[in-house]
């Protein structure tokens, strides 16, 4: 339990010997889980087979089996090392002592295909030596391995959420050996990791492992019911030559067979949702959509911060079917509504109209395509965002919004305040492969990133997120919508983009 270079810690399973680095002590690549290989793959996770002697911490563990894309690489995100034995996690602390510091758990994102625990990106150290916090970073199984849909319950799907779980409980139980306090537990995460946040806070088996959820990007929407799920399932198994359920032949299968096929499966897209792989509406594991669960007051113990970026959907500018007109523009709108085509029509068009007056009264870009990156981002993450502070708030009054208004850099300001943009700044790795370009650098960049994490870490110690930096967070409410703006200028906003985010509920009733 001593730190100094090579700070060593007794957990149930056996003695680990991590490293002393920038003042903090730092334990990677420890197993939370059995590997899930062999006869294991496609199987809930087991409990790890204790060890005799020292096992060296030094390194982080493989990232789970995945083909990171042309983003994953451009932002520092693309693994060294994949592996189907990915069941790892990470610890970074001021002390492996008897302190009961906070904790905070990072579940990383990758729209349930891509992903990993040991990014330079989710470095741990800033945040553990800024807030005397333990940091915790998780490898969970993604893609066909982590989120195929073969049935209902345990055996059948959402293994990566199970991952979760067994990383929870294995925080619950071992984390107070790393001065971390089991009682204070914070997860928070972005994207993929953010919807899987969603997902937890809807499921019975994960009620008591964690007191606090900031959810950062998520698309609360972003599920998928069994039915549909096993139909990709279904399609997957016949390119691999294997019949409907064939589940035996699936864990035979050769690794770089299955993520061929799954590769040549995400190209044949578009998919609901927006991924071929997510959480799964099961009726067991994940018993309702998280919304609806969240409505039902399914986390009413847990205190949530929630929020998005303002131009999310800006991160994919340039794809092929950016709109040139408005008459395309509202045929691509009226796609993505529900309801009939007469319809969605009608909400199309005057959704397009007023987000070209709102955009252009205050001074925002407004041609054909920057309407419907902004109308995307409104519909897919941040109108969902704001009914599940709605819904929470119904339950938990310790219920914060946010909104990121950084602008990016890069293609000279295309960006925007897109999607992932707030990864630097609330881990405070502006120096990370990648993120020079991607998010800026200099003295109004690292203040942001100062305030971002020193409000985590307050709403990680106290449940409180408002700090001098920032100013009082009040939390949300119907009535007033205060909103914490978190960008060049950081402060208290009342009910920011009001008229768009009324516009919604006409066009898409919140649940009752």
């Amino acid at each position: 339990m001593q730190g100094g270079s090579h700070p060593r810690v007794e957990t149930r399973c056996g003695v680990l010997l991590g490293r002393g680095e920038g003042g903090v002590a730092v334990f990677r690549g420890i197993p939370y889980a059995a590997p899930p290989v062999g006869d294991a793959r496609l199987r809930p996770p087991a409990p790890v087979s204790p060890w005799r002697g020292e096992r060296s911490a030094g390194e982080f563990g493989p990232a789970p089996p995945q083909r990171p894309g042309e983003l994953d690489a451009a932002l520092g995100l693309q693994p060294q090392r994949v592996a189907e034995d990915c069941l790892y996690l990470n610890v970074w602390t001021p002390a492996a002592d008897a302190g009961r510091r906070p904790v905070l758990v990072w579940l990383p994102g990758g729209a349930f295909v891509s992903g990993y625990s040991g990014s330079p990106l989710y470095d741990g150290a800033r945040l553990a030596s800024r807030g005397d916090a333990v940091v915790v970073t998780v490898g969970y199984r993604v893609g066909a391995l982590g989120f195929l849909g073969l049935g209902a319950g345990e055996s059948g799907c959402n293994f990566g959420l199970q991952d979760q779980l067994a990383a929870l409980r294995w925080v619950r139980e071992e984390i107070r050996a790393f001065g971390g306090d089991a009682e204070n537990v914070t997860v928070f995460g972005e994207s993929a990791g953010a919807g899987s946040l969603l997902a937890l806070l809807a499921m019975p088996h994960a009620r008591g492992l964690f007191a606090r959820a900031i959810v950062q990007s998520a698309a609360p929407e972003g599920v998928i019911d069994l039915p549909e799920a096993t139909r990709r399932s279904q399609r997957l198994l016949a390119k691999l030559g294997l019949e409907p359920g064939d589940a035996t032949g699936l864990r035979a299968a050769p690794l770089e067979k299955l993520l061929d096929a799954q590769q040549e499966l995400l190209g044949e897209g578009p998919w609901q949702t927006g991924m071929l792989f997510a959480p799964v509406v099961d009726g067991e594991l994940l018993p309702e959509r998280p919304l609806t669960a969240i409505h039902a007051g399914a986390a009413r113990d847990v205190e949530l911060v929630i929020g998005s970026t303002r131009d999310e959907m800006r991160l994919y500018v340039g794809a092929p079917f950016e709109p040139s007109d408005t008459g395309l523009l509202t045929t691509l709108v009226s796609l993505q509504l529900p309801g009939p085509e007469e319809t969605r029509s009608q909400h199309a068009a005057r959704l397009v109209e007023l987000y070209r007056a709102t955009r252009a009264g205050r001074g925002e870009r407004h041609a054909p395509a920057d309407l419907l990156w902004a109308i995307l981002t409104d519909l897919h993450l941040r109108t969902p965002a704001i009914r599940v502070a709605e819904a929470q708030a119904m339950h938990q009054p310790a219920t914060r919004m946010y909104l990121f208004t950084w602008d990016s850099p890069a293609r000279e300001g295309a960006l925007g305040s897109c999607h992932a943009l707030d990864l630097p700044f609330c881990f405070g790795n502006l120096d990370a492969p990648g993120m020079r370009d991607f998010a800026g650098a200099g003295e109004d960049a690292q203040g942001l990133a100062a305030n971002v994490m020193d409000a985590w870490l307050g709403f990680a110690r106290s449940g409180d997120p408002g700090h001098p930096g920032i100013g009082a967070w009040p939390v949300y409410t119907v009535e007033r919508r205060a909103s914490m703006e978190l960008g060049a200028r950081c402060g208290l906003r009342e009910a920011p983009r009001e008229e768009e985010r009324a516009a919604w509920d006409e066009a898409w009733p919140p649940p009752q």
